[in-house]
């Protein structure tokens, strides 16, 4: 219903695409027979914890016996996809943010004496550590003689990625990977160390790379109760086939209705 309501043509976004307007609350339907699903082995394989891949291969199967057709594909252009993409996230960050300046809008310091004073603090006490860390990584390959080096070059690998997933829709409706290479962790264990944090990211990057749509679905639990997910990857704008994959899914598997968390307040 939300995706109802955001999506389609925006007159005052001249980056928004001017496409029919569709009902996504007709594509939950309980019907998978048919469905071509490709399986790249690079997500499957290295970093992949043993509990999520045993997870993810069991929904494949689920699959199967629906009446999808799954098969194996490769999509050897992945590797790169994590370096791509955080390279290209860090440069727009560092662009798009150098207009925070506590003065047009968001956040100002009420710390202040003088208009740097306000650029300085503002910045600095809006902004918390991992997106100062992003900006100063982005501002880094944007400078004069890494440019070419890296966003460049990241730009020109970015091309290369969703021509890959382009040669490979040509076969497959859908793309099906784990989610995350781990499991689900407890908030804050990661904080420290944001390089294991990116790692997590590994599997879900190349959707926004290559601008696909992409849908992440619960799949089983680990020996210690931690959720595992699965994700489906569509074509272009085809949010319709991995919404009704998706759905048909969870209606047979009922996951939610097994796997009920509890939360403890905090005191």
């Amino acid at each position: 219903m939300l995706l109802n309501l955001i999506a389609g043509h925006d007159e005052r976004d001249s980056t928004s695409v001017n496409i029919e307007k569709k009902d996504y609350t007709k594509a939950l339907k309980k019907d998978v027979k048919g469905l071509k699903i490709g399986i790249p082995k690079e997500y499957f394989g290295e970093g992949i914890n043993e509990e999520v891949r045993e997870k993810v291969k069991e929904a494949i199967k689920k699959y199967e016996e629906l009446g999808a057709s799954i098969e194996e594909c490769s999509l050897d252009i992945a590797d790169e996809a994590l370096a791509v993409y955080y390279i290209i996230a860090c440069a727009e960050a560092s662009s798009n943010l150098g207009r925070f300046d506590g003065i047009r809008y968001g956040y100002r310091t009420k710390n202040f004496k003088t208009l740097k004073d306000i650029y300085r603090n503002s910045r600095s006490e809006g902004f918390g550590p991992e997106v100062k860390r992003r900006i100063i990584l982005g501002t880094y390959v944007l400078s004069s003689g890494y440019y070419d080096a890296y966003y460049k070059k990241a730009q020109k690998v970015r091309t290369l990625i969703r021509k890959e997933f382009e040669k490979l829709f040509e076969k497959y409706d859908v793309l099906l990977t784990p989610t995350s290479p781990t499991v689900a962790y407890e908030i804050g264990t990661k904080s420290n160390n944001p390089l294991e944090m990116y790692l997590a990211d590994l599997c879900t990057v190349t959707v926004n790379i290559a601008g696909l749509p992409g849908i992440s679905v619960p799949c089983g639990v680990n020996s210690k109760g931690m959720p595992i997910g699965m994700q489906l990857i569509g074509k272009p704008f085809d949010e319709e086939t991995i919404l009704r994959a998706a759905y048909t899914y969870e209606q047979e598997t009922k996951f939610r209705e097994k796997y009920k968390p509890e939360f403890k307040r905090a005191n």
